[in-house]
């Protein structure tokens, strides 16, 4: 960890963050008063409430979907006299993932000695300033130096041991503001400017505010401000604790009203069969939440109450997960970093977004919703072949087949990257003929027998809602030594009829992920369930990480047991389908030419009777 204890240096920083503490003391006068907009009664506690706004600090997302990149430059605390203690600074980071490394802080010694009048107090300070340090030690390396393929990648959008936790700063009674400074940037760069924010931590009065960083001289333009931001001059989130006595009559209020929500949702859930909410003694509410607005003085949004509610909802769900210990069920970036897919995605995004043109006429499907989902799933394949090389520190191309390929987007895209391989289908589709001549012809139509089927000049299996193949992907890979797969299952098929158990208690779609993923363990590959980022609701996939550690004999046992356990007899291939096509209305007298072909087809047998 680099930390600079020149006094110059950290003075230079305290005149650097002056202003920042001038703003808030002139928030009034600079911008306007505050609208209170919306108010949430609460049970959680005022730990988990800053603990809430601190993970939004560090990710606009959950506050502001259209947020979608970027960047946390720095974090400053100020103590109980409003002076400058340190300052982290975040060189390296993109959309919330670091790299794990040494960071730059600055921190004002002299500052922190002010009101410690003995030694012994002093180096307490110290120390505890240190541990403070250690936990922003998740930065870049310099260019150079990276490893992007490095699996101690944080990615602060997802909740890790150091995150369930409630960083020191919030609760060391010396600080008294915490201020975050952030860079929003826009999806189309070309089309909107960016944004600075800073992020004020109120702990004195158990708020947080929000600004967005306009220019001093037009500051009061609601035009400055980008479409992904709200117009608006500042927000402001608010812990007010409830008195059990001065409050008393707005806590009999909330409770009445969480009476009748229970028990109108019980009469509802009975309309529809479902169970109702369980009887049970309610907790009195803790605290209000409330959130207020800086209007422009020419602007003002439309329903901002309503976003103001659902804003404050979200701040009291996480707040009450957090004190139950709540984690994901989503497990993202297992393989590889982040930073790496959205790059991947970005880079092929732009090379590939013209096949979108044409492509509803041609498929009669969404483009935005199949075009941009292969290209996500490509840039993920890359990403993990090449990790796949630099741990075997080698350089190749990966050979795949891609099984059930369907639309062919994905081979073409993967082909035209560089990597060999062919898409097998029942039947060609029309928009093969949109490719390449060259991809067309690594297009091959062709019904697949599984348990006779194998595929040994290739390294990888691609199973991309492969449908009835789908268990049939690790076994047919089973069969070659080390070969791998990457399985995104869809419809849900057992190895030769439709899979119709389902466990009640997870749905059936988590009971169809399950047996697909004791298969693959039963036959002895390494494996990891992965959330992918793409525009599906069914996202998971299953990626090989090393080939089966069995021997043939074991594999050949192993897949007749399966079999047998799944009741298979035989399988049978989908019967080609021959897609209806709407023939043309002719009107009367217009010539029709399926019918001069009938015509002449009737004339030909009929001279051939008469010869």
């Amino acid at each position: 960890m680099s930390i600079s204890n020149n006094n110059n240096d950290s003075n230079s920083n305290s005149i650097n963050n002056i202003q920042v503490i001038e703003k808030i003391k002139n928030v009034n006068t600079r911008l306007g008063e505050w609208k209170q907009e919306a108010q949430v009664p609460t049970r959680m506690s005022l730990e988990s409430f800053w603990y809430t706004m601190q993970r939004w600090s560090m990710n606009p997302t959950f506050m502001n979907k259209a947020a979608k990149k970027f960047i946390i430059l720095s974090k400053v605390q100020f103590n109980q006299d409003d002076q400058f203690i340190s300052e982290h600074i975040y060189p390296k980071n993109y959309s919330g993932s670091f790299q794990q490394d040494d960071s730059n802080s600055v921190v004002c010694e002299s500052c922190n000695s002010n009101n410690n009048t003995d030694q012994e107090d002093s180096q307490n300070k110290d120390n505890t300033s240190k541990e403070k340090r250690n936990k922003h030690d998740d930065d870049g390396l310099d260019e150079d130096e990276q490893d992007i393929f490095q699996n101690d990648t944080k990615d602060i959008n997802s909740k890790d041991s150091d995150e369930s936790e409630l960083p020191t700063e919030y609760l060391d009674a010396n600080v008294k503001t915490i201020v975050v400074k952030r860079h929003l940037i826009p999806r189309l760069a070309n089309r909107d400017p960016e944004l600075g924010e800073h992020v004020y931590h109120l702990k004195d009065k158990n708020r947080a505010d929000f600004y967005p960083q306009l220019p001093d001289d037009d500051h009061l333009n609601a035009r400055r401000i980008p479409f992904f931001y709200p117009k608006l001059l500042g927000i402001s989130i608010e812990y007010r604790l409830l008195d059990s006595v001065a409050d008393k009559e707005a806590i009999d209020t909330f409770m009445q009203e969480e009476r009748q929500r229970i028990s109108k949702t019980n009469i509802t859930n009975k309309k529809k069969n479902n169970k109702p909410e369980p009887e049970k003694p309610l907790e009195r509410f803790k605290a209000l939440l409330t959130l207020s607005v800086i209007y422009f003085k020419d602007y003002q949004p439309k329903q901002l109450d309503k976003s103001s509610l659902q804003i404050l909802e979200k701040v009291n769900r996480w707040g009450l997960n957090y004190e139950i210990g709540y984690q994901k069920k989503a497990t993202l970036d297992q393989i590889i970093p982040k930073t790496t897919f959205i790059s991947l995605y970005e880079e092929l995004k732009q090379k590939y977004k013209n096949m979108v043109e044409g492509w509803e006429e041609i498929t009669k499907t969404d483009p935005k919703k199949f075009v941009f989902e292969d290209v996500a799933i490509a840039a993920y394949l890359i990403g993990v072949w090449r990790k796949e090389n630099a741990d075997a520190g080698v350089e190749r191309k990966q050979r795949f087949v891609d099984i059930g390929c369907g639309n062919g987007l994905l081979v073409n895209i993967l082909n035209k990257e560089g990597y060999p391989g062919i898409g097998v289908d029942l039947r060609a589709r029309r928009v093969w003929q949109k490719y390449d001549q060259d991809i067309q012809s690594n297009l091959i139509e062709q019904s697949i027998l599984p348990n006779e089927t194998t595929y040994p000049d290739y390294d990888w299996l691609i199973g991309n809602h492969s449908d009835e193949l789908t268990p049939w992907v690790p076994m047919m890979a089973s069969k070659v030594p080390g070969q791998r797969f990457f399985l995104l299952p869809c419809c849900f098929f057992n190895f030769n009829h439709k899979f119709n158990s389902n466990d009640t208690r997870i749905g059936r779609y988590a009971t169809y992920l399950n047996f697909i993923e004791n298969l693959i363990k039963e036959l002895g590959f390494g494996v990891v369930k992965e959330t992918l980022r793409i525009p599906s609701t069914k996202n998971f996939a299953f990626v090989t990480t090393a080939p089966t550690n069995l021997t043939p004999d074991q594999l050949a046992a192993k897949r007749e047991v399966l079999l047998k356990k799944s009741n298979y007899t035989d399988f049978k291939p989908r019967e080609k389908e021959i897609k209806w096509v709407a023939q043309k209305r002719f009107k009367a007298g217009q010539i029709n030419p399926h019918l001069e072909k009938r015509k002449q087809q009737a004339e030909q047998e009929q001279a051939k009777d008469i010869i």
